[in-house]
C-alpha cells in the first residue's frame, strides 16, 4: 500500500463535496441508467467515495470495489458498511487499474467512472479490463473528456493540466478518452457525449456509454 500525500487527502475530503453538487444536478440520474445495465460478477474500478453504489442492481451476483487511493478507500469502506449495495455479494481492495489481480474472464461487467483521467497508463488500462472480462461481457464507462481540438476550453484544459494534475491527486483535465477506447481490445457500442451538471468547466464535457469484450 503506496503512502497519499498531502494533496491526495485533501482531494478525497473535496470530492464528495465538489461532485456531490453535479449528482444532485442531475449527474445521479446519469449514473443510475448507466450503473443500472449492470450484471453478473462486476467489478468497479476506482470506486472513489462510492457514488456509483446505490445503483448497482440485483441481478450484480457479486460486486468488487477497487479503490487505490488510502483515503478515498476508508471512505468507500464506511459507506459500503452504512449502506451496502444491492448486490448479492461484494468485496473492496486496492489495486491499480493497469495491474488487476484477477484471472482472464473473472467479470461479466466492468465499471468505471471519471477514472481513465487519473490512471498512468489509460491504454494499458482498458486492455486490462478487456482482460479480465469474460467474452460478451461489457465495461460501462463515464468520463471526462478533453473538448476538442481548435476549442476555446480545450486549450484552457491544455494549459492548466499541469496544476490541474496537482489539486486534483492526478486528474488530467485533457485526456482524449475516446480515441484511447476505440484504439482498445475492446468494441464500443455506445458513446454519447454530454456535460457535466454544475461541473467545473475543465471537466465539464463526458462521455458515457458501453463497450463489450467479442
Amino acid at each position: 500500500m503506496r503512502d497519499a500525500g498531502l494533496n491526495e487527502r485533501l482531494f478525497s475530503a473535496v470530492y464528495p463535496i465538489v461532485l456531490g453538487a453535479a449528482e444532485r444536478a442531475g449527474q445521479g440520474r446519469i449514473r443510475e441508467q448507466l450503473i443500472g445495465q449492470a450484471s453478473g460478477r462486476t467489478l468497479e474500478i476506482g470506486a472513489g467515495n462510492g457514488f456509483n453504489l446505490p445503483y448497482y442492481p440485483p441481478a450484480v451476483s457479486e460486486l468488487t470495489v477497487s479503490e487505490p487511493s488510502a483515503p478515498m478507500r476508508k471512505r468507500l469502506q464506511r459507506r459500503l458498511a452504512a449502506d451496502p449495495p444491492a448486490a448479492a455479494a461484494w468485496r473492496i481492495l486496492d489495486s491499480r487499474a493497469e495491474e488487476l489481480p484477477f484471472a482472464d474472464g473473472d467479470f461479466d461487467t466492468v465499471v468505471a467512472s471519471y477514472v481513465l483521467c487519473t490512471v498512468p497508463d489509460p491504454r494499458a488500462a482498458l486492455a486490462e479490463f478487456a482482460r479480465v472480462l469474460a467474452p460478451g461481457g461489457r465495461y460501462l464507462f463515464l468520463e471526462h473528456v478533453h473538448a476538442g481540438p481548435g476549442t476555446l476550453l480545450g486549450h484552457l484544459q491544455d494549459a492548466v493540466e499541469r496544476p490541474h494534475r496537482f489539486f486534483g491527486a492526478g486528474c488530467h483535465p485533457n485526456r482524449r478518452t475516446e480515441r484511447s477506447l476505440f484504439d482498445s481490445p475492446l468494441t464500443v457500442e455506445l458513446l454519447e457525449h454530454g456535460r457535466m451538471p454544475l461541473g467545473m468547466p475543465t471537466v465539464r464535457p463526458i462521455i458515457l456509454g458501453t463497450a463489450c469484450r467479442d
